[in-house]
């Protein structure tokens, strides 16, 4: 599968208001995301979902933000600040193969950017490592770019990662996947 990465200005099609109609991240989050939890939105893109999960983790609650583009960051932030919710957000520049980041959260989101990375498997192996233990990771893929084959060859890949797969269903323009960190075995 080719790899293309979405440049920051192309993102504005369809990073806007009237996606809320389409994708609410309340209604295809809420299920998953509460207050006062850590969550990564890989891939963010121009903060549609960001802004969405700043929401439902709340005050003390923190979303981080994590794109290999620092001109999509720097969106994130202005829209943050304009909604007041920057305090909720932290901006995290990835590098192109690595996400440079170390930490445990408890839901990781990657909304239509699995099929944009040259390396699935580093990716899957680096979404495991930063989930807690019960922690989920949500993948959507757009049916536009990524086959039924293709998505399920997705799912495999985090499967030999470590993560069980909870739940797999569709939702206008998306193939979802919500998958789980188990308890290791003691």
């Amino acid at each position: 599968m080719d790899t293309h990465i979405c440049p920051w200005w192309l993102a504005y099609t369809f990073d806007h208001r009237l996606r809320l109609w389409v994708h609410n991240p309340e209604k295809l989050f809420g299920k998953y995301v509460r207050l006062d939890m850590t969550v990564i939105d890989l891939g963010c893109g121009l903060g549609f979902n960001s802004m969405g999960l700043a929401g439902l983790v709340g005050n003390s609650g923190k979303v981080v933000a994590l794109d290999i583009q620092q001109k999509m960051l720097d969106v994130v932030m202005k829209r943050a600040k304009k909604r007041g919710i920057e305090n909720r957000i932290e901006p995290h520049l990835a590098l192109k193969n690595d996400f440079n980041l170390h930490v445990k959260v408890q839901f990781i989101l990657a909304f239509y950017m699995v099929h944009e990375v040259p390396d699935p498997n580093r990716l899957m192996a680096q979404v495991a490592d930063n989930l807690s233990v019960g922690g989920l990771f949500m993948m959507v893929e757009p049916p536009f770019h990524v086959s039924k084959r293709e998505f399920h060859k997705s799912i495999a890949q985090i499967e030999k990662s470590g993560l069980v797969l909870e739940e797999s269903y569709k939702i206008l323009f998306g193939r979802t996947a919500v998958l789980r960190k188990p308890a290791i075995p003691g």
